[in-house]
């Protein structure tokens, strides 16, 4: 795995892991203000579930985001590989031919024993 993409993995962790507590914090903070006055707690409850639902949805765009980058970064790297591969068979077209005989080769010893 790349810096790039352990980098990336790494940064959804922490923001799980900041989501997870902050709506720890928010339900504590939900059930407290119940407790303690009884009758804005609806403002209260109302205002920690928009909390919640924000923060829930920063979280997915934040995830959609990193999926997206590390889906881009893994197509650039087998364009590049397919790219170096075209260049080596266009630079050695008599070793390419030498390898595919030989590989066909193989394939049909090994087919004839099974």
């Amino acid at each position: 795995m790349s810096r790039k993409n352990h980098r990336s993995s790494d940064d959804i962790v922490a923001i799980e892991e900041l989501m997870h507590d902050l709506e720890t914090r928010l339900h504590r903070l939900n059930s407290k203000a119940k407790t303690e006055v009884s009758g804005a707690s609806g403002d209260i409850g109302e205002f920690v579930t928009q909390a919640l639902a924000r923060i829930a949805q920063q979280a997915r765009d934040s995830v959609r985001t990193a999926t997206h980058s590390i889906a881009d970064e893994a197509t650039q790297v087998g364009t590049d590989a397919l790219k170096k591969i075209w260049d080596e068979i266009e630079r050695r077209p008599l070793a390419t031919l030498a390898l595919a005989a030989a590989a066909g080769y193989l394939v049909g010893i090994i087919s004839r024993r099974a």
